[in-house]
């Protein structure tokens, strides 16, 4: 029984170091900032709270974003899968590093179905 209990407290706290480690990783290399679009064609709406870190205006094939709260160091942006009508194709993806960290656009040639942003608060 003693080992039992000993095996969980270790359990405990190595998830609560493991928790520690990824906030401290996460705080030394800023923050990400995640939108979404629930349908193809339909606007992409933040995730936990990106709205505060990054300002989007979305229009049919480009976003304009600010940053709100650092420098933009990169962004993933990633489409809508297809189908070719014999294969299921992957979406489009697009890696960038903006030159501007504050303002930028991508122009994607649709509504993407979901953008990332790499922010350095």
């Amino acid at each position: 029984m003693h080992n039992v209990t000993l095996f969980q407290s270790n359990a405990v706290r190595l998830v609560g170091l493991g928790l520690a480690a990824a906030v401290l990783i996460a705080a030394a290399g800023g923050s990400l900032a995640s939108f979404q679009a629930r349908s193809p064609g339909s606007n992409m709406k933040a995730v936990g709270g990106a709205e505060l870190v990054i300002d989007l205006i979305q229009g049919q094939e480009t976003v304009l974003w600010s940053s709100l709260t650092g420098p933009v160091t990169n962004i993933r942006t990633v489409g809508w899968p297809t189908n070719d009508g014999t294969a299921e194709l992957g979406g489009a993806l697009m890696l960038e590093r903006p030159a501007d960290g504050a303002v930028g656009i991508v122009d994607f040639g649709e509504k993407p179905m979901s953008m990332t942003f790499e922010v350095n608060d």
